[in-house]
């Protein structure tokens, strides 16, 4: 670990235009990458936050990055290079058209030589990746698929506590012994970068600390994150406003996505399999989101802790019926990942039955667990 901090302190000295992506939805995760975001910006750094989920109201409490993208559109330019030692251009014009770009390119003299002219990609805008969370670049999905030059051009920093991390990053930070990225970064932080602590950044980092650990409850909190967050509290960290807004705030649209969930809520006592179906005139009614119904997941497993494995199916807005499975045997998680080849999974698996209504991909997903042993 000595080593990581070391390259991790010489690489953020030396970079200036740096891209945080937070992945995954979990309250942890986003408010560590906050936390990332408030330090870099006291190091006069520029730092943008990617993250394509909608941030949760439970954490409306931390100023918000101001730098915030949802797409990495536009993160590289291309050059058009012309050689003007022997033939000057003494005119560039622009036209768009509906399907086309055209740029008009006037010589000084005859033709331009094909041998003076040169198309190239210039430099990544950013020049450092911190990744928050994911045990692998395939687990970022879209966005890894969609720009991996980016990924493999670009020096990586790879934060995490998954025990099953690939160690991908130019720089490794990865403690399998830590209870939550919370932990880790507040650890870092705390013994680097303290002079630059404030309450901003204690707030943060104790935010994800309580959230991943469910307030020092779950049996795999670590006791240095029991010291941590007694060391972030002496930078003002604010306990009670991060339990208040942890616990006690739900947005309404969020509420009426749960009771609409409760009311046709199905439960298989002898398999302790509780499930849900979600439409999209749920979501309408609702006035929620997807991003809701992870989230609404998370509250079916804290309220029903005798079942072992939890379903929500709902329809997208690509009309897609996607299903979210929350599954506490790993042996059971391991049989679903490998009856729908699925490589890549956080704490939640989803399985995509493409244009299969409701009702069909609910058959067909009952119909492969019980094949399988459920």
């Amino acid at each position: 670990m000595l080593n990581s901090l070391e390259d991790f302190k010489k690489i953020i000295k030396k970079s200036k235009e740096i891209l945080i992506i937070s992945p995954e939805n979990s309250i942890d995760v986003k408010t560590s990458s906050f936390a990332l975001i408030y330090l870099l910006e006291k190091m006069e750094k520029n730092a943008t936050l990617f993250s394509t989920k909608k941030d949760s109201i439970k954490i409306s409490f931390l100023p918000k990055p101001i730098k915030t993208i949802d797409d990495l559109a536009g993160s590289r330019d291309f050059q058009l290079i012309f050689s003007t030692k022997e033939n000057k251009i003494i005119n560039v014009k622009t036209e768009e058209k509906e399907t086309e770009y055209i740029v008009h390119i006037t010589p000084e003299k005859g033709a331009i030589n094909p041998k003076d002219f040169s198309f190239v990609p210039a430099k990544f805008k950013f020049d450092l990746i911190i990744i928050v969370g994911s045990p692998s670049l395939e687990q970022l999905q879209d966005v890894y698929l969609n720009n991996t030059d980016l990924f493999f051009e670009v020096p990586k920093i790879n934060i995490d506590y998954d025990p099953k991390n690939e160690n991908y990053g130019q720089v490794n930070i990865v403690e399998n012994t830590a209870s939550s990225i919370g932990e880790i970064l507040a650890d870092l932080i705390l013994e680097n970068y303290s002079e630059l602590i404030d309450k901003k950044i204690a707030q943060a980092l104790l935010t994800g600390i309580i959230a991943a650990t469910e307030s020092f409850q779950i049996p795999t909190t670590s006791p240095k994150a029991m010291d941590l967050s007694a060391k972030l509290m002496k930078y003002e960290a604010d306990q009670p406003t991060i339990m208040r807004y942890l616990y006690r705030t739900k947005e309404l649209s969020f509420l009426k996505l749960w009771g609409r969930i409760m009311a046709r809520l199905n439960w298989d006592k002898e398999r302790k399999v509780i499930w849900s179906l979600v439409s999209q005139e749920d979501f309408a009614q609702s006035s929620s989101s997807e991003e809701d119904v992870s989230l609404v997941l998370e509250e079916l497993q804290k309220s029903f802790p005798q079942n072992q494995t939890c379903i929500i199916i709902y329809v997208n807005k690509e009309h897609e019926t996607i299903v979210l499975l929350k599954i506490v045997d790993e042996k059971k998680m391991k049989i679903m990942t490998e009856a729908y080849e699925i490589e890549n999974f956080s704490q939640t698996l989803e399985i995509n039955f493409g244009e299969k209504n409701l009702i069909e991909a609910e058959k067909s997903l009952f119909k492969t667990m019980m094949e399988n042993g459920f």
